[in-house]
């Protein structure tokens, strides 16, 4: 199967643009709340997590996933590639491929929580969109080169 190269469509990105806008004003970190979430629906993965007791990893590697969808429904200068790459090199942890479609929806799920009332159906739409559109590069990573 062939990732599309289609780009986001600017409303959509306007609208998980300001859903991550609101969510930080709203509740801050949302670090917690997202691997609370994973560890909750992921059992195997928090073990992975076991040395990082203050969160910093956690939180860098969720502030790289924000960066990354920004980039992704913007000007996707290096998110696609990046997805791709990240899925291949988290096998090396022993992460799963699907695990990459769960945290996304989880980041999805927490901003959501977060914003409230001021959740649009703009922004659930844009949203659903956004996840189909990365689970392109989840399930069909590129091939390692091989030599």
């Amino acid at each position: 199967m062939e990732i599309p190269a289609k780009r986001t469509d600017p409303a959509q990105a306007r609208a998980i643009e300001r859903s991550l806008e609101i969510a930080g004003e709203r509740q801050g970190d949302l670090t917690p709340r997202v691997y609370a979430l994973l560890f909750q629906k992921r059992l195997d993965m928090e073990s992975l997590f076991s040395r990082d007791r203050n969160n910093l990893i956690k939180g860098e590697m969720l502030m790289r996933v924000f960066e990354a969808i920004l980039d992704f429904v913007g000007a996707r200068r290096y998110a696609d590639h990046l997805i791709s790459a990240e899925v291949i090199t988290h096998e090396g942890y022993e992460v799963p491929p699907d695990v990459f479609a769960t945290f996304f929806g989880i980041v999805e799920e927490v901003v959501q929580e977060a914003c409230g009332s001021e959740w649009t159906e703009e922004m659930s739409i844009a949203w659903r969109q956004l996840l189909e559109d990365l689970g392109h590069y989840v399930r069909e990573p590129p091939a390692p080169c091989q030599r």
